[in-house]
């Protein structure tokens, strides 16, 4: 299974990754490239780390003036058409 379809991260990159001693994402991020690109495999790519605890995120965050804000994942930049 791919964690990271960004770059082409798999489970089984991630475990050994993690069997080989990362502790953190950011040990992930920099052994493999994980969650450098759209973050979208941020919360399953930690879910292989040491005492991780399955953890989702808030439909809803409030911005600094209170205000409510929807989460909102970006994908990866399209290429634009030049006519």
């Amino acid at each position: 299974m791919y964690v990271c379809v960004c770059n082409a991260i798999t489970e089984k990159q991630v475990r050994q990754s993690v069997a080989n001693g990362a502790s953190t994402l950011e040990d992930l991020q920099i052994e493999l490239g994980v969650a450098s690109c759209c973050g979208t495999c941020v919360e399953t790519a930690e879910t292989y780390l040491p005492g991780a605890v399955a953890v989702s995120r808030p439909e809803t965050i409030a911005a600094v003036d209170g205000t409510p804000v929807r989460w909102v994942s970006r994908g990866p930049r399209q290429a634009s058409r030049v006519a």
